[in-house]
């Protein structure tokens, strides 16, 4: 009894050859594909929304619980002045903090749309947004008693944090790609790289001050020692070409990167932004 061989090969070669040049392919055409560049400018777009949000959410809310801190605070320190400050007190509560509490969260609401339209557009996004509110009133409550409310308020929060974290991303892929693939242009130079002359120190901060009680919240210090992160010195033409070439395939890792954190914040967005409250103003019911 004979056996043959069924498998050349030369067929397992040319399927690996088949998939490296695949692979190829994607790492090197992600310089050409459109969604690389909208994600980069969702990602530079992030900080200074995030930084917008931060400011004008903290704002808002500032005023409805500042008349909340004083009534307590007189409530606890003062029991029997609480009984003849207390009406005026509830009556600014009532009539000015009621007020700019539900503009922050309509504002919030509006924001939340935004930021649904933005990981949409330029995300390739897929978020399907709540029923409108048929009637103001079922907007009101909706403002106050939704789910998607709040989650769009914690997401917007949490915007400053990641917009932060991809402006530093982004500065340093971007600067450390083109000290590399520049290196032609300035190799011998010494002082070439990223040097930080003084300590940079960081610390989102929020303080509340009334009569001699303070609400300071400082979640976090990120700070950078001063010293040299980066440095890049070669002393012919012929090694800066090759370290240009190094740094192209380092560009197009870094442009791999930012796609990868891209494609995760748009999983992220899809997940708190879902069923929230459409846009009354771009998406009117």
């Amino acid at each position: 009894m004979s056996s043959s061989r069924t498998s050349d090969p030369r067929v397992g070669v040319t399927a690996a050859l088949a998939r490296v040049r695949t692979w190829s392919r994607r790492f090197v055409g992600v310089a050409a594909r459109k969604r690389t560049y909208s994600n980069l400018l969702y990602l530079l777009l992030a900080f200074p929304l995030g930084v917008g949000y931060f400011t004008a959410l903290v704002t808002g809310f500032a005023l409805p619980a500042g008349f909340a801190f004083a009534f307590v605070q007189i409530g606890l320190s003062e029991p029997v002045v609480l009984v003849f400050a207390g009406i005026p007190i509830l009556l600014l509560g009532v009539g000015i903090g009621l007020p700019a509490a539900l503009v922050t969260l309509f504002l919030a609401s509006e924001l939340t749309a935004l930021e649904r339209l933005l990981a949409e557009r330029l995300l390739g996004a897929e978020i399907p947004t709540a029923e409108p509110a048929g009637s103001v009133r079922e907007r009101a409550r909706l403002l106050v008693f939704d789910r998607g409310t709040w989650t769009g308020v914690g997401y917007l929060f949490s915007k400053f944090l990641y917009g932060t974290a991809s402006f530093v991303l982004l500065t340093i892929g971007v600067t450390f790609t083109y000290a590399l693939v520049a290196a032609p242009l300035h190799y011998r130079g010494e002082t070439v790289g990223i040097h930080i002359g003084d300590p940079i120190e960081f610390v989102p901060q929020f303080t509340y001050q009334h009569e001699g009680w303070t609400v300071d919240i400082s979640p976090v210090t990120l700070s950078v020692a001063d010293g040299e992160l980066l440095s890049l010195y070669v002393d012919s033409l012929p090694a800066a070409l090759a370290v240009s070439a190094v740094g192209v395939v380092v560009g197009l890792g870094v442009l791999h990167l930012f796609n990868a954190v891209a494609w995760l914040l748009a999983r992220y967005t899809e997940l708190l932004l879902r069923n929230t409250q459409p846009s009354i103003v771009t998406e009117p019911p």
